[in-house]
């Protein structure tokens, strides 16, 4: 934890042709994750492929605890994360039982990570964003 930020970090490997199936699936989001979008609590998001295509290693920083942020996908993008990690072997699909076992045995704690806000949340984050935008309007406006 870094404030109210925490992370995830899994080096998992791959089944048959997966690596291939996950490349191409990217490929086709170009960096577009709405899905990511509807979970609201990512603050970012990466895909690494490993070891000649064996391994994928995937790193993520999200708002809160560990077993809300995986129950939010489960519940907000079941099909999109069972499209994306299908592409691992033994992947037990979102709703299995096995699935938060299945993360937590890939999973590898960061030694260190850095994060430029900690105590910001996503939503937070967004609120300021937006209020830092009308704000710089009205000064444009009176100014």
């Amino acid at each position: 934890w870094q404030g109210v930020v925490s992370e995830l970090t899994m080096i998992a490997p791959f089944a048959e042709g997966g690596a291939e199936r996950l490349r191409g699936v990217l490929e086709l989001l170009n960096g577009h994750f709405e899905g990511a979008e509807k979970v609201g609590t990512v603050h970012d998001m990466r895909f690494v492929f490993l070891d000649d295509d064996s391994k994928m290693l995937f790193a993520t920083a999200y708002d809160g605890d560990w077993d809300p942020y995986i129950d939010d996908f489960a519940t907000k993008i079941p099909d999109f994360m069972d499209i994306l990690f299908s592409c691992f072997e033994g992947w037990p699909g979102i709703h299995g039982p096995a699935v938060k076992d299945f993360i937590a045995r890939y999973q590898v704690p960061a030694s260190a990570w850095y994060v430029a806000n900690p105590d910001l949340t996503v939503v937070e984050t967004r609120r300021l964003q937006k209020v830092g935008k009308a704000l710089d309007e009205f000064l444009d406006r009176i100014g």
